[in-house]
């Protein structure tokens, strides 16, 4: 072989080898622009260890919001006198206590119904917290996401990430054994400044680790470690887990932090922008939907119950349109992160503070500016006692700006609140009484009495509110101190006879010390 054709088989060699290389970065960087989550582990060689610190490369969505579960009249069995709902409120890893309240009211898998308000995890023991989420998780307990329960889950999804690309593992191993032995040297060592001077002094090859580590997130940490630990089985129960339930049957919510029944930002009787302002058109329901299976399935009932000659199933279907209207066309209630936290209004906003005015006092102002309307729409503007009107009127305010407002009432269970304790109103029911601050765990219990066998109502016998805060609605929590009984149901908080619950239906509050 001549020289001259060895150096040209040498040129179109660099040629080939270059043109290869310059065509596997740019396929690897169009990958990356269309799947940035996937194309970390197809492509992990070439992206993650050359571009690991590379502002360009995407932190994947953690979160996994599922936005609200339905359940149905077979599933929420509000008037079976041989089944019964339970809801309990906030467990925070307060396991001894969450199996004697389960004992104290007798709870039955087999025909009771379990749900918990979210938080199951974090604040009481480690050990505690896991015993928690291995019971409802084995035993697939209904519920809904809390906060930190959220935390868990969007650790869990970065752990898995992280871990899936070269050398992610490998980091954080190293990184955790020097926290571990950093402990070991000083037990008063403060995480969160560990972590700056760790950040601050690592070698440009680990800074790229880093830059990986989503802003505010502090590694370690409680919520960390229990996302760590846990199984994928259990990982999986609490993706499951929706940001809200929804009891169409029952105009029901649950949710952790709470639900808004107006847009703080416009007046109650704005009919553009507040859905219970409005007198649903069911022929208009598809703008409701949102493509989801849940609604969609949703929308199907609605239809059926509409296209119904029963008067009481088409009023049904209309205040199904407009609970569906209060998940969809209210901003605040579609935000994840509002629905986990909320606490308070101040100035329109919502706000997870505990200054600025409760929600749950906006929902009860706004339930009760509720007036109804008959099967065809028409607006109830009879009586107090809800006798139906054919006449069309306009719904605007009243003598002292009252608002008359052409929709039924909904209830909402929640937690979350446990600075207010047990704060029961007509149409919204707060079961977070701190157990974890060493109060009480508290079940709210609906049902497993026949209609025939129901006993007088606490506070006024038609559940009527104007009197709640003094008859049998007022926070319990004020009267914590004063009650000695291992096992309250009763103390001074009246609940020896039940409280109003939805429409007609009753229920009970029972709870235990922690």
């Amino acid at each position: 072989m001549s020289h001259w054709q060895l150096r040209q088989i040498v040129a179109y060699g660099t040629l080939s080898f270059f043109l290869v290389f310059v065509l596997s970065f740019g396929i690897a960087d169009s990958l990356l622009r269309l799947y940035p989550e996937g194309v970390q582990r197809a492509w992990g060689i070439i992206n993650t260890l050359e571009s690991a610190g590379d502002d360009s490369l995407s932190i994947p969505d953690f979160t996994h919001y599922e936005q609200v579960k339905t359940l149905d009249e077979g599933q929420f069995p509000l008037y079976d006198p041989t089944r019964r709902v339970i809801i309990v409120g906030d467990i925070h890893g307060m396991i001894k206590p969450f199996k004697k309240l389960l004992k104290r009211v007798d709870y039955s898998p087999s025909k009771d119904l379990l749900i918990h308000v979210g938080d199951v995890m974090v604040k009481g023991s480690h050990s505690g917290s896991m015993a928690v989420l291995h019971y409802l998780a084995s035993h697939n307990i209904t519920g809904v996401r809390g906060n930190h329960d959220q935390q868990i889950i969007e650790w869990r999804g970065w752990l898995n990430w992280i871990s899936s690309l070269p050398g992610g593992r490998c980091w954080l191993e190293n990184l955790e054994k020097k926290w571990s032995d950093s402990q070991e040297d000083d037990d008063d060592l403060d995480l969160e400044f560990w972590m700056d001077n760790e950040r601050t002094s690592s070698s440009k090859s680990d800074k790229k680790w880093w830059k990986l580590i989503p802003e505010g997130w502090v590694l370690f940490t409680e919520h960390y470690q229990l996302a760590r630990e846990m199984s994928k089985a259990q990982y999986q129960y609490l993706l499951n887990l929706p940001l809200r339930l929804y009891v169409p049957s029952a105009h029901l919510f649950v949710a952790h932090a709470g639900m808004l029944a107006a847009n703080p930002k416009y007046p109650l009787d704005d009919k553009r922008n507040q859905p219970l302002a409005r007198v649903p058109v069911p022929s208009r329901h598809r703008v409701y939907d949102n493509g989801s299976n849940t609604t969609q399935a949703l929308i199907h009932d609605i239809e059926k119950n509409f296209s119904s000659l029963s008067s009481h199933k088409r009023v049904h279907a209309l205040r199904n349109l407009q609970e569906l209207g209060l998940l969809l066309q209210i901003p605040q209630n579609a935000d994840g992160w509002l629905t986990l936290n909320m606490r308070s209004i101040v100035d329109g906003e919502v706000t997870k503070s505990k200054s600025g005015r409760p929600w749950a006092d906006l929902w009860r102002e706004q339930m009760k500016s509720c007036v109804g309307y008959d099967p065809k729409g028409h607006v109830n503007d009879s009586n107090e006692k809800g006798d139906l009107s054919t006449s069309d009127v306009d719904v605007r305010k009243k003598k002292g700006k009252k608002y008359r407002l052409p929709c039924y009432p909904s209830s909402v269970v929640y937690g979350h609140a446990a600075s207010r304790g047990l704060d029961v109103k007509r149409w919204s029911f707060g079961i977070d009484t701190g157990c974890v601050y060493e109060r009480q765990l508290t079940a709210l219990i609906v049902g497993g009495v026949a209609q025939s066998d129901l006993a007088p109502l606490a506070g006024n016998e038609d559940g009527s509110e104007e009197d709640e805060d003094k008859e049998g609605f007022a926070d319990r929590s004020k009267h914590d101190d004063d009650d000695d009984d291992d096992d309250d149901e009763t103390g001074n908080w009246q609940s020896k006879r039940p409280i109003p619950f939805g429409d007609n239906a009753r229920a009970r509050i029972v709870s235990v010390k922690c």
